[in-house]
């Protein structure tokens, strides 16, 4: 069954894509709409609190998507090295597919200021998510409590900051470098 999407998601999604190309800032509500085909009184009908909360919104979804891969990721794998080398693959398909020009939409929304404040605390929401699931995680595969969240939290940094890194050189060579270093780590 086709589901035409509706305002508000087309908006959403528009966001996400928008925001992990260009930023929050250089996002401008124009172009919003435009890429969305969505008409102006939409973003204040779906979204009263403007830019902001649009952003906001598309973050937490963002990271919804993307937890949701996790999950995935967890089930189909056999050891948190997979994991880990399943997200490295992940994102390495979405820089070559963008030709590097598609980042992660949580680090946008991180970097985007004092301006946003409530869409940065969306990120870091998303953020402390990931890394709790990786955290339990890692504790149901024998990790001890205490060191899980050290973990996930490195593996959720080495990974984003290797995203930034490959769409700056135009290149995997970091997100391979912090796969595999991250699965030495996980076989301390």
């Amino acid at each position: 069954m086709n589901t035409v999407a509706g305002p508000r998601e087309r908006l959403i999604r528009s966001a996400i894509l928008m925001m992990r190309e260009h930023g929050v800032a250089a996002t401008g509500l124009t172009d919003l709409l435009a890429h969305s085909k969505t008409a102006r009184g939409s973003i204040y009908l779906h979204f009263p609190g403007g830019k902001s909360e649009l952003m906001e919104q598309a973050t937490l979804h963002a990271g919804q998507q993307i937890s949701a891969m996790i999950d995935a990721l967890v089930t189909e794998s056999s050891s948190p090295a997979e994991v880990v080398l399943g997200l490295v693959e992940v994102w390495k398909r979405v820089l070559e597919t963008s030709s590097f020009t598609a980042g992660c939409p949580i680090v946008a929304a991180a970097q985007s200021g004092s301006d946003s404040p409530t869409v940065q605390a969306a990120s870091a929401t998303v953020f402390a998510d990931w890394t709790r699931r990786l955290a339990d995680y890692l504790i149901s595969a024998g990790t001890d409590s205490a060191a899980a969240a050290s973990i996930s939290s490195v593996i959720v940094s080495t990974i984003e900051g290797a995203i930034i890194q490959c769409r700056s050189v135009k290149s995997l060579q970091p997100l391979d470098d912090a796969g595999a270093n991250l699965v030495k780590l996980l076989e301390l």
